[in-house]
């Protein structure tokens, strides 16, 4: 009841403020109308606060909560160790913790549509090289007039900004557009620097052999001068040439549309791998009658590479043949996270067929060609396999 107070002391002074200095009705009519609103916000603001105990509803609410499921987990299966990866490593399961993996419902993989994610995976490679380059080689904060850095890349239409970096502390961004005017633009366009019309921004672009990557955005509380412009141009060169280095590597090891690893990249890794006696298996992929292979083999790599399940990633050997190393140690957890795989494609309308080949390091001396020979008759079993 305290609170009724305040429209009571509120009507009070109200009142005798008129009768003090002038009283019209109208005014005291607009007074008593306030204080009465005021009463009435009051009012309301207590019952808000009754428990939510007195609410008839809730109990009903509550069942109906409760019942809801996720139909597409009711259709997902705890899958089984694949028998066919023997790592002669036998050793009697843990029933408690089988039981307990069992209860316990699985993680979606396809967040979106497999095609779209294939072909957004795409795009965002070379913004990621673009990225990991700025985390390795972040620009020095060398003059004292410099206040903060944007990090911009270029994807040869738009420019995004990517980082934020103030002294020493680099802050990842989202794809946020640059404020900017077209003058400005134009002239990053042309790889050339620019200042702003307040002379507290400065554009220089990163840029070598006619590649534009993007620009760096130096920000200052004072003002730039147009002889300070040919030392950042200068200071950002470096990180120019290490994007330069990074995408020059990238065409030799990745391919150039899918962006999987290429076949003369996984005969070195395999072969460095294989005499290093790392203890890994040789897993040969070969889609059979599946629309949109290349898009469901980049899913499948980089939903392999966030599951930690499938190594370094994909190889992509031929048009449809792709080839994976995967850790003994994890081949249990690829067969399961595989099969899951393989179920939700087919819940989200892309029905597959996949053959398998493998091939591991179990037989003594054994020799690196036989190795991968073992793994390409053990895939033409599996394709005959899905024939028949």
């Amino acid at each position: 009841m305290k609170r009724y107070t305040i429209p009571t002391i509120f009507f009070t002074i109200g009142v005798t403020l008129q009768f003090l200095f002038y009283f019209s009705w109208v005014s005291f009519t607009l007074l008593a109308v306030s204080s009465l609103l005021l009463t009435l916000f009051l009012y309301s603001l207590d019952l808000q606060s009754l428990p939510n105990v007195s609410n008839p509803n809730l109990s009903k609410e509550d069942s109906i909560t409760n019942n809801d499921v996720d139909p597409l987990k009711e259709h997902q299966i705890q899958s089984e160790p694949d028998a066919l990866f023997d790592t002669n490593q036998k050793t009697a399961p843990d029933l408690s913790i089988a039981n307990e993996q069992e209860t316990q419902t699985k993680e979606i993989i396809w967040k979106i549509d497999p095609i779209l994610f294939a072909r957004e995976s795409v795009r965002l490679e070379e913004r990621n090289l673009f990225c990991d380059t700025v985390k390795e080689f972040p620009f020095s904060f060398t003059s004292l007039k410099l206040s903060s850095i944007q990090y911009v890349y270029f994807d040869g239409k738009d420019f995004k900004e990517c980082f934020w970096q103030k002294s020493e502390m680099l802050v990842e961004t989202d794809d946020n557009p640059v404020e900017w005017n077209d003058w400005e633009e134009s002239r990053i366009r042309e790889s050339l620097p620019v200042i702003s019309k307040n002379k507290r921004k400065l554009y220089v672009p990163l840029t070598i052999n006619a590649n534009l990557f993007g620009f760096l955005c130096f920000a200052t509380k004072e003002s730039w001068l147009e002889e300070e412009v040919q030392v950042f141009w200068d200071e950002s060169t470096n990180l120019s040439e290490k994007i330069l280095a990074k995408r020059e590597y990238a065409k030799v090891t990745k391919h150039p549309f899918t962006k999987l690893f290429t076949v003369s990249h996984f005969y070195q890794i395999a072969k460095s791998s294989f005499e290093a006696s790392e203890n890994k298996t040789l897993v040969l992929f070969k889609f059979i009658d599946t629309n949109f292979q290349s898009e469901l083999a980049i899913g499948l790599h980089h939903l392999g590479i966030k599951q930690t399940v499938i190594g370094l990633g994909l190889f992509q050997l031929e048009d449809n043949l792709y080839a994976a190393l995967i850790p003994n140690e994890r081949l249990d957890n690829f067969s399961s996270f595989f099969q899951q795989f393989i179920e939700e494609l087919d819940l989200l309308g892309y029905p597959s067929e996949v053959a398998l080949g493998y091939s591991n390091q179990s037989i003594p001396d054994l020799k690196f060609d036989s190795w991968i020979k073992r793994a390409y008759t053990s895939l033409e079993e599996s394709i005959l396999y899905h024939a028949a």
